[in-house]
């Protein structure tokens, strides 16, 4: 099982109802895919998932996996809903609530990004924007 497989599963299994939605997998694998452009461009990174986009190599930490996971239930959030509203459809919900859990999503996604970026700026040694000291001349000063 694969890399992208195994994420796949895992989205399935916390985002959607067995029972009642069924998306195709090309929308599973460019949910995970925009939610890893969307890592890779806020930290500025080139991670890859194997499988997906035809990667041989995985190189997204693990620890990472849950922020890509919620991104990526974010975009499906916003793929059911447009599904719903789009179609004539046997899915229950009520589409303002459906809205409101795809904002959800989309928010703490956005936020754990931004979590996510503060995290690797204050590992960084080389940061060209960090905090430096100013040497000003107190001549104003009586």
């Amino acid at each position: 099982m694969s890399k992208l497989d195994e994420l796949c599963a895992r989205l399935q299994r916390q985002y959607l109802d067995p029972n009642s939605t069924a998306l195709p997998v090309v929308a599973l694998h460019e949910a995970i895919q925009f939610a890893l452009d969307k890592i890779n461009s806020r930290l500025e990174s080139d991670f890859e998932i194997e499988g997906l986009a035809n990667a041989t190599k995985h190189t997204l930490p693990d620890n990472y996996l849950p922020i890509l996971l919620t991104g990526a239930g974010a975009h499906l959030m916003q793929f059911i809903l447009q599904n719903h509203l789009g179609t004539y459809t046997n899915i229950g919900g009520e589409p303002a609530l459906m809205q409101s859990l795809a904002r959800y999503h989309d928010e703490r996604f956005e936020w754990l990004l931004e979590g996510l970026r503060l995290d690797s700026m204050q590992k960084s040694v080389t940061l060209s924007y960090a905090r430096w000291d100013w040497k000003e001349p107190l001549r104003w000063r009586i």
